[in-house]
C-alpha cells in the first residue's frame, strides 16, 4: 500500500532498479535518489510514515520496521566540506536550472561523503528522527522521537537525543 508515495529520480538510468519494496508494507513518504548509484531495499511488513529518504549509495530496511512520521534518512553529506566545491556545485546547478535541465545533473558527487544506512529487523524509529550516513541500527532497537542518529545503535537498546545516546537496554524477555 503506497498512500502518499513520491519517487524523485534526479539522474535516472532506465535499466536500474532503484527501489525494492517487500510484502505487506505501508509506504507514505518521499524517496529522492540523488545519483544513478542509489538503491533502497525495504523488507517485509515495513511501515514508513510521511518522511523522506534521500539516497545516493544504499539504504536497507530489514523486516517488521516502524518508522513514524517526519523522519529523514540521508546516506550522504549532501555537499562537499570544501567551500570551493560547494560554490562550483551551486554555479553548475544554476546553469542547469536556467537551461531547463534537471538542476542536479552536473553535481560532482565524487567529493561528497556517502556511506550506506542499514536498519535491521524489528526496529522502531520515533517521530521526527534524522538518521545520518554510515549508521547501522541494530535489531529491535528503538529510536526516541526527535533524535539525530550519528553512530551505530546496538541491538535491543533505546536511544534518544541529539546526538542520540543510550537510554537503556531492552529487557531480555522481549528479545527473540
Amino acid at each position: 500500500m503506497l498512500p502518499g508515495f513520491n519517487l524523485d529520480l534526479r539522474n535516472p538510468i532506465r535499466e536500474k532498479k532503484y527501489l525494492r519494496i517487500g510484502d505487506d508494507c505501508m509506504i507514505n513518504g518521499n524517496f529522492v535518489f540523488e545519483s544513478e548509484g542509489g538503491e533502497v531495499s525495504i523488507g517485509d511488513r515495513v511501515y514508513l510514515g510521511g518522511g523522506t529518504v534521500i539516497c545516493r549509495s544504499k539504504i536497507e530496511f530489514g523486516n517488521d520496521i516502524f518508522v513514524a512520521w517526519g523522519g529523514y534518512l540521508y546516506d550522504h553529506d549532501s555537499h562537499s566540506l570544501d567551500y570551493r566545491q560547494r560554490h562550483l556545485d551551486m554555479s553548475r546547478q544554476l546553469e542547469d536550472y536556467r537551461n531547463g535541465k534537471n538542476f542536479i545533473l552536473s553535481k560532482d558527487w565524487s567529493v561528497v561523503n556517502s556511506k550506506p544506512i542499514v536498519i535491521q529487523d524489528n526496529v522502531w524509529i520515533g517521530m521526527h528522527c534524522i538518521i545520518l550516513k554510515g549508521v547501522t541500527i541494530g535489531e529491535g532497537a528503538i529510536i526516541g522521537a526527535g533524535s539525530v542518529v550519528t553512530r551505530d545503535v546496538e541491538p535491543w537498546t533505546v536511544v534518544a537525543g541529539n546526538p542520540a545516546k543510550l537510554v537503556k537496554n531492552l529487557p531480555a524477555d522481549i528479545r527473540k
